[in-house]
């Protein structure tokens, strides 16, 4: 099987952490930013992760992708049910502007392979300032008004259950949680507090992942 990602792309690694737990073997193709094709011949529509099954059929929506790789995987590897992300996910959203602004123009300096092209970079920064309504210059400029928005929402963050409380397993609320707390250390010398850190460490371990924390910008 193949998992077509984006190394940033919260939704891809929802997809990719699992299939790391889970023990799937799988062959990750990560895609240059700004290319249509590909996905387009696969599911029609230009969307992170897919997963192609060794018949070339594939499937998209990163949720759908994470039931089926726990379905085809180790079933001593067991995912728990959710229970507890709305209430993280909600403190989260309030400061998705901030996020947005601070790591945006941070992921095409990480040296991340779908930004590899100056089209493919051109190509997402032409698409996330409209998103966040700037430029990638003044976001960065901003820098420090948004990392003290976000530090304020990590300090006041229901603290996500840690794996090691529960055998050293994850469930779903890790699936929906892990991704943008493990994103947020492209930022250089932002202040995560201790237990969030030990959070994201551990979940990182578990699911053999990678932070950002040797290149943050």
């Amino acid at each position: 099987m193949k998992l077509y990602q984006y190394d940033h792309c919260p939704f891809c690694v929802r997809a990719d952490m699992i299939a790391n737990y889970k023990g799937v073997g799988h062959e990750n193709v990560y895609l240059l930013n700004d290319d249509e094709q590909i996905c387009h011949e696969l599911i029609n529509v230009k969307m992170v992760p897919i997963l192609q099954f060794d018949d070339g059929t594939a499937m998209g929506e990163s949720l759908d992708i994470v039931k089926e790789l726990d379905r085809r995987g180790k079933p001593e590897k067991v995912l728990r049910p959710g229970h507890n992300h709305p209430l993280v996910t909600a403190h989260i959203d309030k400061v998705s502007l901030s996020i947005n602004c601070l790591l945006f123009p941070r992921y095409i300096l990480l040296g991340l392979p779908e930004f590899e092209t100056q089209n493919a970079r051109d190509y997402f920064q032409f698409r996330k300032e409209a998103n966040i309504g700037r430029s990638f210059e003044q976001a960065l400029a901003e820098s420090d008004e948004h990392k003290r928005n976000v530090e304020q929402m990590l300090t006041e963050l229901p603290t996500p259950e840690l794996p090691s409380h529960h055998g050293n397993t994850i469930g779903l609320d890790d699936v929906l949680i892990y991704p943008t707390l493990r994103n947020l250390t492209a930022v250089k010398d932002i202040q995560i507090p201790t237990e969030i850190r030990r959070y994201i460490d551990e979940v990182t371990l578990l699911t053999d992942s990678h932070t950002y924390y040797s290149r943050a910008v």
